[in-house]
């Protein structure tokens, strides 16, 4: 009885050795998948997070209209790409653009494994990607109080941002707006410094009839004054000694930053009878060449840019030159 009992004891300690040694390869197991478990979260977080940002760097590059769809697209998947690769992320990117307004961005990083080695896993690879779209923004403030007519707007060509009496009037009103007041005094505060309120697609705004030759000539001649023309620098000069378009076309960072650079709002339409109301349906940003004409007959001149700008996404057409940009994936 006691040999037989020895012997059980013996096999009952090698079960126990063969279950402990399997408990331990589990174990081990089991910490190698939580500490590289870990590795692979931060390592997709980090890559979602440099994804989310390339995506949103390409699509703002979108939005320089004056360039081609070919070089827009260029330039964004090289800056979508920059900037992702800044995101202290080691991992690849390819870009594409579903269509025109909208950049994708994938990215992949491939990890090294550390105690999953154990287990026969040497790496693992992580996957990520976003999409952003520009749309038309929602809301600007600092716009100034010109109403332009919703058309067909083309980089670099010029337009009348207000009519003067000769030409084809809409019962007394000459585009302009009564911004945040009434009358021909706040009509010039608003010319010189904008409207600080905020305007959204959809509001209506009320119109500001009359000619207002001469607060418009004021206004105008102010914001154009404001224009620093700096030492050593070869500029295109116009008939009144101000830098010219033709110089600014080309020198597109500069008319970014001029203060010629005004922003107004797109109406429906002029057909409307003394003060009135237009309806807001976009906004453009245009390059201010000043006053034409002289006395009661002056207009106002502008260049369209398409600038694009900060403001909340919304429901107005890309074409109009206002955006915004937002993660859609």
């Amino acid at each position: 009885m006691r040999r037989e009992n020895r012997k059980e004891l013996k096999r009952s300690r090698g079960a126990v050795l063969v279950w402990v040694a399997a408990s331990m390869v589990v174990l081990l197991g089991a910490g190698a998948l939580s500490l590289d478990y870990g590795r692979l979260v931060v390592a997709r977080w980090r890559l979602q997070t440099a994804v989310d940002a390339g995506s949103l760097a390409g699509a703002w590059e979108l939005g320089n209209k004056s360039a081609s769809q070919a070089l827009r697209e260029a330039s964004a998947a090289q800056v979508a790409g920059s900037v992702a690769s800044d995101n202290k992320s080691e991992g690849a990117y390819a870009v594409d653009f579903p269509d025109a307004d909208t950049c994708h961005v994938e990215g992949q990083e491939t990890i090294a494994m550390t105690f999953a080695r154990i287990l026969g896993v040497n790496e693992s690879t992580v996957l990520a990607e976003a999409a952003a779209r520009l749309s038309g923004a929602g809301s600007a403030k600092g716009l100034r109080p010109f109403g332009i007519q919703s058309q067909d707007f083309v980089f670099g060509d010029q337009y009348l941002l207000k009519i003067g009496p000769h030409d084809e009037t809409s019962n007394g009103n000459f585009h302009a707006l009564a911004l945040g007041g009434k009358g021909a005094n706040n009509y010039r505060e608003k010319i010189k410094y904008g409207y600080d309120g905020v305007i959204s697609i959809g509001d209506t705004i009320t119109t500001e009839p009359g000619n207002m030759s001469g607060p418009t000539e004021d206004g105008i001649d102010y914001v154009v004054a404001l224009e620093i023309i700096k030492e050593g620098i070869e500029y295109i000069l116009d008939q009144s000694g101000h830098i010219s378009w033709d110089w600014y076309a080309s020198h597109l960072d500069d008319l970014y930053a001029s203060p010629r650079l005004i922003l107004v709002p797109i109406v429906d339409n002029w057909e409307v009878h003394g003060r009135d109301t237009v309806e807001v349906v976009g906004f453009a940003s245009f390059f201010l060449e000043g006053v034409e004409g002289s006395g009661k007959n002056s207009r106002v001149v502008g260049r369209f840019v398409e600038r694009v700008i900060p403001g909340s996404s919304g429901g107005g057409s890309t074409e109009f030159g206002g955006y915004s940009v937002s993660l859609i994936q």
